[in-house]
């Protein structure tokens, strides 16, 4: 079987009036683009669902100005609106389908079955679906951690993404966190004519350190060892206190201090979880339930645009192989039925062995 053999699903297809999907995909990132075309290249139904208005994930949301340099082919780099809007047009070319402003409830397990395969049905806030295969592209839901000593102040000048920094040209503006993300927000603002000021808690900023020599060049200010202890408004400027250094008066306040999975969510599919609360997957990008894949930043360790886009093409094709073969030509269905052929083995010969 040809599994890379690219096929075309028709412009005509009833999308509307499917039995079933072959492929859900949860978010429309990077990941769950990626896993999108690949799919529907190879004339898999792929719906997509994301739970906010428009596609990109982080790229999209979280740093729509910035110049991302590392992707390949982009010598000149390429803003993650316009990487997110392209790879969307491409999905949409690939007919793939969409449902936006709609979140995912949980996965369900049904009794009906297409060729030997369980359906599932995921189930949102607005419908069902039924469908093959699941691929959990959500990234971290977009939860991003709060610092709640900025609760009180109830400003709209406290972001927890980055903005559109071309509305804050000569804004003064605290950035919070050492890591990649708060780096690259105060370059960005930097270079917009703004005052720059990052707090950040360790040491040591954890993100690049060329990113953290350009912020210096530019003329942003370090403070590095210190955390936000209280904050209030002064008028039109915001005040933060600082648990070591003098106070930070400012127009505007970024945090980027990470994102929080979205762990309820992942306990009610009833899957396997690591530590650190994302989802534990195997060699094949299947989680602990068959059927469910997961990508991207929702389980991997390697937070990038690049890896997201590995990993779901590579889940999409596993998934595609599952639908489309035989489980004798099927590598992973193969490799389980023998695992769970062992296990079986083992499980006779312990109940067999007497018991002194």
């Amino acid at each position: 079987m040809a599994d890379f053999k690219v096929t075309e699903l028709s412009p005509d297809t009833d999308f509307e009036h499917l039995d079933y999907w072959d492929v859900v995909i949860i978010g429309a990132g990077p990941g769950g683009l990626a896993a999108s075309l690949t799919t529907a290249h190879r004339g898999l139904t792929t719906l997509v669902i994301e739970g906010t208005d428009k596609p990109g994930g982080q790229p999209q949301f979280l740093y729509a100005d910035k110049k991302i340099v590392d992707i390949p082919g982009f010598p000149d780099g390429i803003s993650g609106e316009d990487l997110s809007e392209r790879t969307f047009r491409q999905a949409m070319n690939a007919y793939v389908q969409f449902r936006f402003q709609e979140e995912m409830v949980t996965v369900e397990d049904t009794e009906q079955t297409v060729k030997g395969d369980g359906l599932k049905q995921v189930v949102t806030n607005k419908d069902r679906y039924l469908c093959r295969k699941v691929i959990m592209a959500c990234g971290l839901l977009h939860h991003p951690r709060k610092l709640p000593v900025l609760d009180t102040l109830n400003s709209k000048r406290v972001h927890y993404k980055v903005p559109r920094v071309s509305d804050y040209r000569s804004d003064r503006v605290a950035i919070v966190g050492g890591g990649d993300s708060a780096l690259d927000a105060a370059v960005m603002v930097l270079q917009r004519g703004g005052q720059v000021d990052v707090l950040v808690r360790e040491e040591t900023p954890i993100g690049k350190a060329s990113t953290v020599n350009l912020v210096t060049e530019l003329g942003g200010r370090l403070h590095t060892g210190t955390e936000v202890s209280a904050a209030r408004l002064d008028g039109d400027s915001i005040v933060l206190e600082l648990t070591h250094g003098s106070p930070v008066s400012v127009d505007t306040v970024i945090v980027q201090i990470g994102f929080l999975s979205a762990k309820d969510t992942f306990d009610r599919l009833g899957i396997r979880l690591n530590t650190d609360g994302s989802i534990a997957v195997d060699p094949y990008f299947e989680t602990s339930r068959a059927g469910i894949f997961a990508v991207g930043d929702v389980h991997g360790d390697i937070k990038l645009i690049t890896v997201a886009w590995a990993e779901g093409i590579q889940a999409a094709i596993y998934a595609f192989k599952e639908i489309t073969s035989p489980y004798w030509l099927n590598e992973k269905r193969l490799r389980d039925y023998k695992l769970a052929l062992i296990g079986e083995k083992v499980s006779r010969a312990a109940a067999a062995r007497p018991r002194e």
